[in-house]
């Protein structure tokens, strides 16, 4: 097992690691300043959608701080929000309240332009920005109860009172069999992103001094936030060792695990751990026992199920029936990640190099080889001021031991 200098080793490089996943803050900020742009333009006085108070607001990854940077950086970032309206005009279906956003939206040209479809998707707008810009807004038009921000509010102040249910939504869906009939939304698709955000930061908080989350994570002007609980950083480095492994040939990405399970069973197994290191082992360790199988009333047959912590009736892998392969795909990144989490948990005594090499194979070489640059230049500052050690006999470094003599190179050339 690891002694407490290689842990600490380990964790400094992890940190800097999630850092690097993690997007910037200047991509942040537009990405913040792109999605209020859009809600002012949706509630604008001249807006069919105007006495209906359109709000948006993130959900997703962006809302629990775990968005995570494709590997490419010519990909997208995938921005997901809510438009959130108080109620509507009484026969308005479904598809009244999809087209009434996609159409407020194709009359701003600029907008018009930069939809991704002039149909839209099954449930969302997508707003494709410039590829400077490096991002899409992905736009799920929604009805709530016009209390619904009160309480959003009350509910993140109170963690403890989950509530959850008071803060779903009702959303469109093309695939609904009457999305285009029902008008009574009590018979639309039920949707909890916001319920889903508060059970995971109540997963996420270690201490007391970290319930500032929760407050943070339902503010859509929110200052970016630098420093990560242990769970969300584990949460993007688990999503990026599943980017890595299937992009490669051998697999077909259509089927790779899909975040909200990944998400899901990570916040379940998450054992309130103060550090990355544990955090990570701990959940890893203990992912699989948040899988269940159950009898499926309707077909008669068992099935893999890992359950909304908000509606234990909704399973998040119900697709793993339909497609063998998700299920497959899962299980064999599973072993893959327990394996390659060995490698560092027992590579103490091979340096830093294997280190490399290992995280590289998992994360990607041109993230890794950045981190490892960024902490020798930390360590390097820290020995010139005095404060890097050499534990004696074991030459790892850290706070005790030897301290490290700052190189001069002076002299005569």
């Amino acid at each position: 097992m690891m002694n407490e200098l290689y842990k600490n080793e380990i964790n400094e490089i992890l940190e800097i690691l999630g850092e690097n996943l993690d997007i910037s803050e200047s991509q942040y900020k537009a990405a913040v300043k792109s999605y209020e742009a859009v809600g002012d333009w949706l509630s604008k006085e001249s807006s069919t959608l105007y006495p209906y108070s359109p709000r948006i607001i993130p959900q997703g990854s962006f809302m629990l701080g775990t968005i995570t940077r494709p590997i490419n950086d010519e990909d997208d970032i995938d921005i997901d929000l809510v438009c959130k309206l108080n109620g509507k005009p009484s026969h308005w279906t479904q598809k009244h309240l999809k087209d009434a956003v996609g159409d407020r939206l194709k009359e701003y040209s600029v907008y018009k332009e930069m939809l991704e479809s002039l149909d839209g998707g099954r449930r969302c707008w997508t707003l494709e920005y410039s590829d400077e810009a490096n991002y899409h807004l992905d736009i799920l038009p929604s009805i709530s109860d016009k209390n619904f921000t009160v309480l959003l509010n009350e509910s993140f102040n109170n963690y403890q009172n989950l509530d959850a249910d008071k803060l779903a939504i009702r959303i469109t869906d093309k695939e609904d069999l009457f999305y285009s009939v029902m008008t009574h939304t009590e018979w639309w698709r039920k949707c909890n992103p916001f319920g889903y955000a508060k059970w995971f930061f109540q997963r996420a908080i270690y201490s007391s001094t970290k319930m500032f989350a929760l407050n943070e994570s339902v503010d859509p002007v929110r200052p970016f936030q630098k420093e990560k609980m242990p769970l969300q950083r584990v949460v993007q480095l688990l999503k990026r060792h599943r980017d890595i492994m299937f992009s490669s040939d051998e697999y077909d990405s259509e089927n790779k695990p899909i975040s909200i399970i990944i998400t899901t069973l990570a916040s379940k197994a998450y054992d309130k751990s103060e550090n990355i290191v544990d955090a990570y082992v701990n959940i890893v360790s203990k992912m699989r026992s948040y899988i269940e199988t159950r009898l499926n009333a309707k077909t008669g047959q068992y099935e893999r199920w890992v359950s909304n912590p908000i509606n234990n009736e909704e399973n998040f892998a119900d697709k793993w029936s339909e497609v063998a392969q998700k299920e497959e795909y899962f299980y064999a990144w599973l072993d893959k990640l327990e394996e390659d989490l060995a490698t560092i948990q027992y590579g103490q005594n091979k340096g830093l190099f294997s280190l490399n090499e290992s995280l590289s194979a998992q994360y990607g070489n041109r993230v890794v080889n950045k981190v490892f640059a960024e902490y020798g230049e930390k360590n390097k500052i820290l020995r010139e001021n005095g404060l890097r050690k050499m534990a004696v006999g074991t030459g790892m470094l850290g706070s005790i031991g030897k301290s490290i003599p700052n190189h001069n190179f002076e002299g005569n050339i």
